[in-house]
């Protein structure tokens, strides 16, 4: 951001009425949680039929197995990467990491191990070699739609799996979303698949998807994927393994169902602002989950309908995880120049345009003001509720963690009739003397 745009954004300096104080609440939900993950994973590959599957398509001592990690902030990524690592070890095999995440990263093999990094997915901790390249080949065709990808590492293995979260898209709805069926496209294609079946649309990952997994099935080294579906608390709530002709099958679907009913939500069904502390691609492919705000902005696929109703989004920092990609701040109505100067337009934009019609919507930049008060103060003059004292007004930490958060006193009666929610306690809404937020949480001066 060059000085002189920060000068005009500093001169823009106005105020609207905020509550003085926020209710602290809690949020509890009734959902599974994994304890212990080497002995889920361990039954993920041997009871789901992992293990049988590739001992029975080549029983030689010593088979390479490339474990394909992803990009996104999985809860206990490293250790259900460690846990797979092991098992295939104990029975013989001789595993290797490989990341399978489309471009994030910058669309290069230093980013993507970067991004392997930040989540700990590293040589010393998960035991074995990583290697990565974004070199493809096509291994096929679905009929009357994109051709197929295949990274050369993973294709050298004897045997391919990937470790996938399976979940609610944040681009379109179907009966298969975010998944094995979606991530061996996207995952195993790289930045070249992950362009070509992005240039679809929703339509196109509605049609194509299970033609997909068939073929990869058919076509490549690929026996399935070790299924992770996380719970309300940002933690594991179950590891299943799914052989590769259960991916894109009715085993997924029923998955899917389970991951959504588990999936965290705002419980209101109408809020006139929502301020959020961060976003990043380690919190969501969007940065913040369109099912939870209930903004998707993708013209191709309708807007989804129910709650929440939210008029206007404050968006105040970046993770340090998602390294400069702010993908997704074009779901924002106002942001802060402490996140605008941490921006890596390369990261965001490869992101962006390698998502199609699903990124380009979200890349544009919200109001940016000089600071967090007056980024709340925009959202808040542009809600569309001109009585300040019933002003609904929520703040997250971020669309992951929604257990705590805090709400503007106007919602009291809702939160106490609410069978979820309990308050416990009260704190102020406070700034430092920069504009800086200093409660309910604290944000360092720009």
């Amino acid at each position: 951001m060059n000085n002189q745009l920060f000068d005009d954004i500093k001169r823009l300096n106005f105020t609207a009425p905020l509550p003085s104080t926020l209710l602290a609440v809690r949020q509890r939900f009734d959902v599974p949680q994994v304890y212990d993950i080497d002995l889920e994973t361990r039954k993920a590959l041997e009871v789901g039929g992992l293990i049988a599957r590739m001992k029975a398509q080549l029983a030689k001592p010593g088979a390479s197995v490339g474990v394909g990690v992803g990009s996104r902030g999985i809860a206990n990524i490293a250790k259900i990467a460690r846990a797979t690592v092991q098992v295939l070890k104990a029975h013989g095999f001789q595993p290797f990491v490989f990341p399978a995440m489309g471009s994030h990263g910058g669309a290069t093999t230093e980013g993507q191990l970067a991004v392997l990094a930040e989540y700990g997915v590293t040589e010393a901790f998960v035991g074995c070699e990583i290697r990565a390249t974004m070199k493809v080949k096509v291994i096929g065709q679905v009929p009357d739609g994109p051709p197929l990808y295949q990274g050369e590492e993973s294709m050298a293995a004897d045997h391919c799996l990937i470790l996938s979260r399976i979940k609610p898209h944040t681009d379109f709805h179907a009966e298969l979303e975010s998944g094995p069926s979606k991530m061996v496209v996207i995952g195993l294609g790289k930045q070249h698949g992950a362009a070509i079946m992005h240039s679809y649309g929703g339509p196109g990952f509605k049609r194509y998807l299970e033609p997909a997994a068939r073929i990869y099935e058919a076509n490549t080294n690929f026996v399935g994927a070790v299924g992770i579906i996380e719970n309300a608390y940002e933690n594991t709530g179950e590891i299943i393994g799914l052989t590769a002709d259960q991916v894109g099958t009715d085993i997924e679907r029923a998955a899917l169902i389970r991951a959504k009913r588990y999936l965290a939500s705002i419980p209101f069904a109408k809020l006139d602002t929502l301020v959020l502390r961060e976003i990043g691609k380690n919190i969501s492919g969007t940065g913040m989950d369109t099912n939870v705000i209930n903004r998707m902005m993708v013209v191709l696929e309708k807007e989804p309908g129910g709650a929440p109703d939210i008029s206007t989004i404050s968006v105040l920092d970046l993770t340090h995880e998602t390294q400069g990609n702010a993908s997704g701040l074009g779901l924002a109505n106002s942001t802060t120049a402490r996140l605008a100067k941490k921006i890596d337009w390369y990261f965001t934009y490869m992101n962006g345009l390698t998502s199609g019609t699903f990124g380009m919507f979200r890349m544009s930049v919200p109001v940016i003001c000089a600071d967090d008060h007056r980024a709340i103060c925009a959202v808040v003059r542009g809600c569309g509720n001109p009585v300040p004292e019933s002003t609904k007004m929520m703040f997250i930490h971020n669309t992951l963690s929604l257990e705590h958060f805090w709400v503007s006193p106007s919602l009291r009666a809702e939160v106490e009739a609410h069978p979820r929610l309990n308050i416990e306690g009260e704190l102020p809404l406070s700034f430092g003397a920069h504009g800086a937020m200093t409660s309910p949480w604290l944000m360092k001066d720009e």
